[in-house]
């Protein structure tokens, strides 16, 4: 599996196709797992794809002072999109929208070298507000309070809309008892959601000129599709759309939301 090194920091990441660079930035206390099989399907429309391990998260290195950095893991994507084919096309979902949306104002800062070209961001709103601070300490407590072994149960209410959970029922059964997390990822996923508490990505959104697609699940209850396109419309070049019967995991529930995804890169 490819590793790029960034200023003493070891990223894994895969790699899949040959064609124009997608980099998927995964959420909170995820690596490229969470991803699945979409790597290869956006390789098989054409793509070189690469699905990031972020550092904190084996295999990639440790995460410096035990405290996650959102401008770090923003440069780590870039270094990731450097060796792709241009142009690449940054997909982050959820926390990782955060991560891409601030190496997306990085790449298009004057004077610097440009290595993301396009911005989408899945169920991921770059607004700060009451509300989202007390859903990311719920977050907190949840890896810091609860036996790990529960930690499947208690998230998939939430990390699927209704429809899934309704319709997907063995699907989520599966994730469920897949989700048994180690104390290492569950140290990650802590400093995740700590960072979460304190990140507000206003104030980037105007220096963001890359065109940006922002996509809400109309059944999302963890990123509201309102703050998905409040997010939006600060976004200079932005396109705002929302999909019916899908909830916060949206190229997993809606391949309408992964067919926009496709042609919105390809364009």
């Amino acid at each position: 599996m490819p590793i790029v090194e960034q200023q003493g920091r070891t990223i894994h990441h895969s790699r899949e196709g040959d064609g124009p660079g997608i980099v998927l930035v995964p959420g909170l206390g995820s690596g490229a797992r969470l991803f699945g099989t979409l790597p290869r399907r956006f390789a098989r429309s054409g793509f070189t794809c690469c699905a990031v391990d972020p550092v904190g998260l084996e295999p990639s290195g440790p995460l410096p002072g035990g405290v996650y950095d959102f401008t770090e893991a923003a440069r780590d994507v870039l270094a990731v999109a450097a060796t792709l084919p241009q142009p690449v096309t940054l997909v982050g979902t959820s926390l990782g929208g955060k991560v891409a949306l601030c190496a997306a104002a990085m790449s298009g800062q004057s004077g610097a070298e440009q290595k993301a070209h396009k911005l989408v961001m899945l169920c991921s709103s770059a607004l700060q507000t009451a509300r989202s601070k007390r859903v990311y300490r719920w977050f907190e407590l949840l890896c810091s309070k609860v036996d790990g072994e529960l930690l499947g149960d208690l998230t998939a209410p939430f990390l699927f809309g209704e429809t899934f959970l309704n319709e997907k029922s063995g699907v989520v059964d599966d994730i469920v008892r897949s989700t048994r997390p180690s104390a290492a990822s569950r140290a990650f996923m802590l400093a995740q959601a700590r960072a979460l508490q304190a990140f507000d990505g206003a104030a980037l959104c105007p220096h963001v000129t890359l065109p940006t697609l922002c996509l809400a699940g109309a059944e999302d209850v963890l990123t509201l599709p309102r703050e998905v396109e409040a997010t939006a419309a600060l976004l200079p070049n932005a396109q705002h759309e929302v999909f019916a019967q899908a909830g916060h995991s949206l190229l997993l529930e809606s391949k309408h939301a992964y067919d926009r995804v496709v042609a919105f890169a390809q364009a």
